[in-house]
């Protein structure tokens, strides 16, 4: 089965991350690719976890936070090699058949904001058999990938503190 967390609201990847968590205590193989997550503080929180557990994982991307806190948003030419690295990493993940669970987080926003050509999304979705659950987060709303999918779930802002001006918070958004 293909599953698509997307939409603008939190919970994306703590869903996905939670139903690997699920599958790995069912016993099944996991592992899980963070595209555009190349951040130094993103690996020190909930991936200690992954490596306790020894669940495999991969993180692709560079790093958005400046040094003065605030985000870059512009695409660079390293961040479209950094999600193509993505890709490579996940076809030799399906094509292993060491899986039975495969989270690719934030690989639907790389291909929304330019970094990841759909069509290489559409070829590793063809790919990927049907005993092996792909599971895909991010903002999306390309209707040709969306079709793909055999599970939708949209996660919808109603209300957020970032909106107040509430920075994100070691263990909560990151």
């Amino acid at each position: 089965m293909i599953h698509a967390y997307i939409g603008d609201g939190k919970g994306k990847t703590t869903a996905a991350i939670g139903l690997m968590i699920r599958a790995y205590g069912a016993g099944r193989r996991v592992g899980v690719i963070f595209f555009d997550k190349g951040s130094e503080t993103y690996r020190h929180n909930e991936l200690v976890v992954l490596d306790r557990l020894g669940i495999e994982y991969h993180i692709t991307g560079n790093e958005r936070m400046r040094p003065d806190g605030s985000f870059r948003f512009e695409v660079i030419d390293q961040d479209i090699s950094e999600a193509e690295r993505g890709i490579i990493l996940a076809e030799k993940l399906i094509k292993s058949e060491n899986l039975d669970l495969l989270v690719l987080d934030e690989a639907l926003s790389t291909m929304t904001y330019g970094m990841l050509e759909k069509s290489s999304l559409l070829k590793l979705i063809e790919q990927t058999p049907e005993k092996l659950e792909l599971v895909l987060t991010g903002r999306c709303d390309d209707e040709q990938i969306l079709e793909q999918a055999d599970l939708i779930t949209s996660m919808v802002k109603q209300k957020h503190y970032f909106d107040k001006g509430v920075q994100a918070r070691p263990g909560i958004e990151y």
